[in-house]
């Protein structure tokens, strides 16, 4: 099996069960940097290694191998990107990010898979709602017209954040009250909303 193939099957494992490489690292004692980067460089891992990625599944090499390719047709995966969001001083927004991850859409968010991305978090701003290295899905419809955690362009920065909107300004929240609280004109040209947070994968516990 090369490297395509294998990486390929395991980004449908994890997304499958729900998962991400975190998980895995935890199961397998890999080193997240380094699974990380065999993924992106396309190189398979060592015997010894896929043995212990393979099991964390409770598969057989002889399982893995006969597992199709192609996943189910009722799991839609999502590409989690590079790109970061900021629960605490702000994300440089880049141009293009690399995909390192995939996870399965929930059922009750399929009718809009075709707008919603994904992204881990940065930062501990949002504890405990959100925790550094949590999967946020996330919609690009802008402001709803309701309260809560959205996905924003402040400054410049990517940021998740919590949103009250106000007679004639909008509340930049804090889940963590070590943090202050922001203030900003909704009309600002330094302030857009990229959409609202509609789904958390929280990051395994160790």
């Amino acid at each position: 099996m090369d490297a395509q193939s294998f990486w390929k099957k395991i980004k449908m494992l994890l997304s499958e069960r729900g998962e991400n490489q975190e998980w895995l690292c935890e199961k397998t004692g890999l080193v997240l940097g380094s699974l990380r980067n065999k993924i992106s460089l396309g190189r398979l891992p060592g015997f010894e290694e896929a043995l212990k990625i393979v099991d964390a599944f409770g598969l057989t090499m002889e399982e893995f191998k006969a597992y199709p390719e192609l996943p189910a047709k009722d799991v839609i995966n999502i590409p989690v990107y590079e790109q970061a969001l900021s629960a605490g001083r702000g994300q440089e927004l880049l141009d293009t990010a690399e995909i390192i991850d995939y996870v399965a859409l929930p059922s009750h968010l399929k009718k809009y898979h075709e707008s919603m991305s994904a992204s881990y978090v940065r930062g501990d701003s949002m504890e405990p709602t959100l925790y550094d290295d949590d999967i946020i899905l996330f919609d690009r419809f802008g402001y709803d017209g309701a309260d809560g955690i959205y996905v924003i362009n402040y400054k410049g920065a990517g940021f998740v954040k919590r949103l009250q909107r106000d007679k004639d300004f909008v509340r930049i929240i804090s889940d963590n009250k070590k943090y202050s609280e922001m203030t900003e004109n909704g009309e600002s040209q330094d302030f857009r909303v990229v959409g609202k947070v509609r789904y958390v994968v929280h990051k395994v516990q160790g």
